[in-house]
């Protein structure tokens, strides 16, 4: 199996000094209020970890495999169900549901490595892109709501288009964001 090597990814090394420690704490604690959607602390977590390796710039994909491999021994050791079931017993959660995905395609443990968990994702990512698709939908928006809150216009929660526009308003605007995105194309980059 092949290896998945971080240093071949060749993004910028450097981190915008304009966010150090700029943190809005009230936007952050609205951000983190409903504790019920765990998706937000693997969201978190994973942007995390990208700026700790150096990351200034990435995609939705690579945030995305980065939560798979974040949430993978949660939800296949201890099943956790990351927001809840339906009513007809599926699962909700579309972090849950890639995880799953995922185990019944590769049949890696539990226990599995980070490496080998993204080395799985490479390969079965056409089988993967739906269920990935459908987290780049809200999360990397939803997310960023709490910082939303001073705004004097509301948010279009129905249009990408609309919301992307509305992230660079509030980011140039009202408050420097965490995070924000230049692209419509879902699985496009992002600025850390």
């Amino acid at each position: 199996m092949a290896e998945f090597d971080s240093e071949k990814v060749g993004y910028s090394l450097t981190i915008d000094g304009k966010y150090h420690n700029t943190l809005d704490i009230e936007g952050f604690s609205h951000m983190m209020k409903d504790t019920s959607y765990c998706y937000k602390f693997y969201w978190l977590e994973a942007i995390v970890q990208l700026i700790s390796e150096g990351i200034s710039e990435t995609t939705f994909d690579t945030v995305i495999n980065e939560m798979i491999c974040n949430a993978w021994y949660s939800v296949k050791e201890f099943h956790v169900h990351l927001s809840g079931m339906m009513a007809d017993g599926q699962v909700r959660d579309g972090l849950e549901r890639a995880v799953l995905k995922l185990s019944e395609l590769s049949n890696l443990p539990a226990n599995a490595s980070k490496v080998e968990i993204k080395n799985a994702i490479k390969e079965h990512d056409t089988e993967l892109k739906s269920a990935k698709e459908q987290l780049t939908n809200m999360v990397p928006y939803r997310a960023l709501a709490g910082f939303f809150v001073n705004a004097e216009q509301a948010a279009e929660w129905n249009s990408v288009r609309r919301m992307v526009a509305y992230i660079q308003m509030i980011n140039r605007d009202v408050v420097l964001l965490p995070y924000t995105n230049d692209s419509l194309d879902k699985m496009n980059r992002f600025d850390l």
